[in-house]
C-alpha cells in the first residue's frame, strides 16, 4: 500500500492536469462560466496537495487544517460550477458559511481527535454528496450528469466509511480497528473518483456547447424563433411522417407595410415591430405549433394535425389580435398587421415544397385583396379561396392616418 506522501503527490499531479485542461477550456470558451469554477476548484486542490505532501508523515495544525479547508472549498466550487452550468443560483452566501463552519470544526477538534478526526472526511464528503444528489434529482437524463454524480456519490460514501470507522474508534466501540490501510484505499478511490467526475463535467460542457451551436444554427437571432433551416427540416419531416388520411396545415405571412415602418421610424422600430408581432402571435399558439421566421418580415407557422378550417380559425384569431394590439413606440401607436396564406397537407398527394408554394400564393392573394386578412388554398392544384377580414371603416382609416402621420 503506498504511503500518504506518495498519494498526496499523486493528488497534486492529477489536479495539476485538471488545471491545464480547465485552463485551456476557459481560455478558449470564455462564455462557459462553469469552467471557471472547475478551474478554481482544481487549482485549490493543487495548493492543498502541495501543503499536505510537504509535511511528509507528520501533520501540523496550520497546514493540515488549511489544506483540508482548501479541499472543502474546492468541492463547493465544483458544486457552484455544476449549478452555474445548469442555470441555477450558486448560493455563494450558503457556500461561504458551510466552508467557514467546516474550517472551524476541523480547527477546534484537531488536537482532541488528532489522527482520528472524523470531521475531516465528513466535511469533504458533504459537498460531493450535495452535488451528486442535485445532479441526480434535476439532470439525471444527461450523460455527463450521470457520470459526475456517480463518481461524487462514490467518493462521498468512501469518505463516509472512514468517518464512521474513526467515530467508532473514538467512542471505544471498536478500539482495535486499524483504519490506516482503509484510509489509503479511500484516498485512492477519491483520486479515481476525482478523475471521473471531472470527465463528467467535461461531457456536460461539451453537451452544453453543442447545444448552443445547434441553437444558433436553428434559431433566429432577433426574435428567438426557429429559422428557415429548422422550419424546412421540420416541414419535410412532417410531410414524410404523416400517414395517408392525416393532415396538417401551414401558414405563411408577412407584416403589412413593414418597409414603411422601417423608412419612417427607423430600423430599431422595425425590429421592435417584428418582436411585437412575434409576442402577440406566440401567445395564441399551442405548444406543438412551430413558429418560424423565414427572413425579413416573412414568417411561417406549422400546425400539426390541423384541418384547413381549423387553421382558418387560427389565422382569423391572429389577424384580429394583431389589429387589437398596435406597437407602442415612443409616444406613438403604430399598427402592425399581417397578411396570411394557408395551405393544407394531405398525405400522400402533397409535397412539402408544393405546400409552401401554395401557402405563399395564397398570401399574395391576401395582399391583392387589401392586406390585413388571410386566404386559403384548399388544395395545391386549386386557386386560393379568399377570406378578407372587414374591419370597421373608422378603425382602418385611423390606422392609416397613424402610419401616415
Amino acid at each position: 500500500m503506498p504511503d500518504f506522501f506518495t498519494l498526496y503527490l499523486v493528488l497534486l499531479l492529477l489536479n495539476l492536469s485538471h488545471c491545464i485542461i480547465w485552463g485551456l477550456i476557459v481560455f478558449r470558451y470564455r462564455d462557459l462560466r462553469a469552467a471557471r469554477y472547475w478551474l478554481g476548484a482544481s487549482a485549490l486542490q493543487v495548493v492543498a496537495g502541495i501543503l499536505l505532501s510537504s509535511q511528509g508523515e507528520t501533520a501540523h495544525i496550520v497546514p493540515t487544517v488549511g489544506a483540508n479547508g482548501l479541499v472543502v472549498l474546492g468541492f463547493y466550487l465544483n458544486m457552484c460550477g455544476v449549478r452555474r452550468l445548469h442555470g441555477t443560483d450558486t448560493e455563494r452566501a450558503l457556500v461561504g458559511s458551510l466552508v467557514g463552519l467546516s474550517c472551524l470544526l476541523m480547527l477546534g477538534t484537531f488536537d482532541v481527535w488528532y489522527g482520528r478526526n472524523p470531521l475531516y472526511t465528513a466535511v469533504q464528503a458533504l459537498p460531493l454528496l450535495l452535488t451528486g444528489l442535485y445532479l441526480l434529482r434535476y439532470h439525471r437524463d444527461e450523460l455527463g450528469a450521470i457520470v459526475s454524480s456517480t463518481a461524487m456519490i462514490a467518493g462521498s460514501l468512501s469518505h463516509g466509511v472512514i468517518a464512521v470507522g474513526n467515530t467508532l474508534i473514538l467512542i471505544g466501540v471498536a478500539p482495535a480497528m486499524n483504519l490506516r490501510s482503509a484510509a489509503s484505499i479511500d484516498l485512492l478511490v477519491f483520486l479515481f473518483a476525482g478523475v471521473v467526475w471531472n470527465f463528467g463535467f467535461l461531457l456536460s460542457a461539451v453537451d452544453r456547447l453543442r447545444g448552443q451551436v445547434e441553437r444558433l444554427a436553428n434559431e433566429d437571432e432577433l426574435t428567438g424563433l426557429a429559422n428557415r433551416r429548422l422550419f424546412m427540416r421540420r416541414l419535410t419531416e412532417e410531410s414524410v411522417q404523416t400517414r395517408t388520411g392525416e393532415v396538417f396545415s401551414v401558414m405563411v405571412f408577412d407584416l403589412d407595410r413593414f418597409k414603411l415602418i422601417n423608412d419612417k421610424y427607423g430600423h430599431a422600430a422595425g425590429d421592435a415591430a417584428l418582436r411585437h408581432a412575434v409576442q402577440v402571435i406566440s401567445a395564441q399558439l399551442g405548444s406543438h405549433d412551430l413558429f418560424a421566421r423565414l427572413g425579413g418580415d416573412e414568417f411561417a407557422l406549422l400546425l400539426p394535425q390541423t384541418e384547413l378550417q381549423e387553421a382558418e380559425k387560427v389565422a382569423e384569431r391572429l389577424v384580429a389580435e394583431l389589429s387589437k394590439h398596435p406597437l407602442g413606440w415612443s409616444d406613438l401607436r403604430i399598427p402592425v398587421t399581417a397578411s396570411i396564406g394557408i395551405a393544407q397537407f394531405r398525405a400522400p398527394s402533397t409535397r412539402a415544397e408544393d405546400l409552401l408554394e401554395a401557402a405563399d400564393n395564397a398570401l399574395y392573394q391576401t395582399k391583392r385583396r387589401g392586406r390585413n386578412g388571410y386566404s386559403s388554398a384548399s388544395e395545391v392544384q386549386k386557386q386560393p379561396v379568399l377570406h378578407a377580414l372587414h374591419l370597421d371603416t373608422a378603425m382602418r382609416a385611423g390606422k392609416r392616418a397613424s402610419v401616415a402621420g
